[in-house]
Order: structure tokens, then sequence, then C-alpha cells
């Protein structure tokens, strides 16, 4: 089953499958060779890191893969390209091609799909908002970059994985004057998603999250509440680092700190409560996605608390409609108090 052309749509002239290629609806169950498929090198020499089926299940926990992906099929049967769209304040498309189906323009085919999605669902945005499409390339992919140059995409800014190694165990927190801890527990949904989004406010190009978003972390089965640390100011959360363990390994979904709490020690404290308790269970590295240019200095800040850069991306985008950036209207260019 061909999911394009979207009728009504006019989609990119690079949007040519080679002959016998098709595309379908992907399944929970290709999660294995979707993986399989980054374990052989979809970008070879990119320094990519492989993801568990475990992991992309979780990933697809926030996506509705009938709507928001992709599968390409090779003629034998094998799946020879993979896409899909994280839909928020901007749409990010992931795109990863065989290393056995290189050179075929199938890479071209999935930056087309992303742009057609994208003019598809552009209604849905409002009026005044600038639509754009995103894509993160790891730095040393010289040949995904090149592609996305050609098809009219510009580097705009660069992002960081940072990893940390918990062999030994990571210096204790020092917590500020009146500042406590203590992790999520049932009826705290509001409180932390209000406390997360006001954090936030400063993050390059995110505009306000919704509550039922946020309330999906819960309810995935990588959910652990006890990962889930908040520092509190009496009633008040100052700052909350949500994380988890998955494949093994852990993985800081959110860290941040209010801006009235900020200049404190509090993200670092923060940080080592949270690689402390990763350590007793024996988990021996953990990691976080970070803004390389973030206002508040965090990869400084994950720098003091141990963590490595373990592999740079470039975010490369293309305006499809001009408008009102979203990000940038909630002030997000200013300097936290």
């Amino acid at each position: 089953m061909h999911v394009l052309p979207i009728p009504g749509v006019e989609l990119p002239a690079m949007m040519e499958l080679p002959e016998s290629f098709t595309t379908r609806t992907t399944i929970l169950e290709d999660a294995e060779e979707v993986a399989a498929l980054l374990a052989a090198g979809a970008f070879p020499g990119s320094g990519e890191a492989d993801m568990t089926a475990e992991e992309i299940r979780d990933d697809w926990a926030d996506i509705d893969l009938a709507e928001e992906s992709v599968t390409v099929v090779s003629p034998d049967g094998r799946i020879a390209g993979y896409a899909d769209v994280v839909n928020r304040s901007y749409v990010s498309v992931y795109g990863y091609v065989h290393p056995d189906f290189h050179g075929l323009g199938i890479g071209a085919y999935l930056v087309g799909w992303g742009e057609g999605w994208t003019r598809d669902h552009m209604p849905r945005a409002p009026e005044e908002a600038r639509v754009s499409v995103t894509h993160y390339i790891n730095a040393r992919n010289t040949a995904a970059r090149s592609l996305l140059e050609s098809a009219g995409y510009a580097p705009v800014r660069g992002t960081y994985v940072m990893e940390i190694q918990l062999r030994d165990a990571p210096p204790e927190p020092q917590w500020p004057e009146g500042i406590t801890v203590r992790t999520f527990v049932p009826g705290d949904e509001c409180a932390v998603f209000e406390a997360v989004e006001d954090a936030f406010m400063d993050v390059w190009n995110r505009s306000r999250g919704t509550f039922e978003r946020f309330a999906g972390l819960t309810e995935r089965e990588s959910f652990d509440p006890s990962l889930w640390f908040l520092a509190m100011d009496g009633d008040e959360i100052a700052g909350t680092v949500l994380a988890k363990k998955i494949s093994g390994e852990g993985w800081v979904d959110v860290a941040g700190v209010r801006r009235p709490w900020r200049g404190r020690g509090l993200g670092l404290a923060l940080l080592r409560h949270a690689f402390g308790e990763y350590h007793r269970r024996g988990v021996v590295k953990a990691g976080l996605s970070v803004d390389a240019e973030s206002i508040t200095g965090a990869p400084r800040l994950y720098g003091r608390a141990g963590m490595h850069v373990a592999s740079e991306y470039v975010v490369y985008q293309k305006e499809l409609r001009s408008g009102v950036d979203l990000g940038k209207r909630r002030g997000l260019e200013s300097e936290p108090g």
C-alpha cells in the first residue's frame, strides 16, 4: 500500500521512490527491524548511536504511527527506510535509510514526505504562525547535511547528546537553603506540568506544551515515579529532573529550574541526586539532550555534573510559511531573571 501522494497537496519533486519500492503504515512489530536498520549503520560514519527496539517503542508511544510515520519497503520485503514526525510548536522529521539502499533516493523521498506531511497539516496551525520543518542531523553525517542543503534547508542551531559514566558514585548533592527533594506521587501531574512549562520558557523555538501530551509520559511503560525528582521550596516546585531507565541505561527527559530559583546550585544538586540514584541501582551510564546554545548555560551545568558531549547535532530548518514565531513570542530571547 502506498501512503503517498497525499490528495490535494503539491509534493516536492524529490518524492519519487525507486522502482518496486513501496510505502506502508508502520506497526509496533516493526520496532525490531527499525532497530536493526540503525544497528546496521543507517548513516555510515555519522557517529549515530544505536537504539534498541525498547527505546524505539518508547519513542513511538508519543506518536500516531498510522498518521505520523512512514515505512519504505524494498522489493524483497525488507524495511529500506523509515521516518516519523514529531509535531509540537514546529514539525521535526527523523528519517533513516538502511545502508544497503543508500544512493537510491530514499533519503530524498523521506525529506519530501516530511514536507508533504507538514503542508497537509498546515491548516491546523494558528493563522499567524510561522510553519517550518526541522531535521536534527549528526554533525558528522555529511551526506545527510548535503541532502538537506540541496533541498533548501539551512543550519540554524546545534544540540548535544551528553552522557555520564556512573561506575563510581557521583558527589553528594548540596541543596540550597530551604530546598527539599521528593519523588513524584499521583496528584502532582498539574503542578509538575506547570513547573516544567515555566522552567522551559527559555528553550529555543519552544511554545507552550499541552497537559494531555505531558500526562502521556506517565502512561508509558518506561515511566518510573521514583525517578521523577521534585525540588520543593515549601509547597512550590522549584525545579525538576524527570528521568527513566530504559534498555539498562538512564535517560533524563526533563531537567529544569524555574527562574526565581536559578543561580543557587539547584540544577547541579538535582542532577547529582538523580545520578546518585542511578548509581545505587547499578545503572552505569546516563544521558540527555540539550540545546548547544542554551541561554541558561545548560551544557556548562551538565559539564560540572560530570557529563561530556557524546555527539553533536546540527538543526536544519526550512520555512514553508512565514509568520509569527510562536516560541519567540513567549520572550525566549530574553535572559532569565
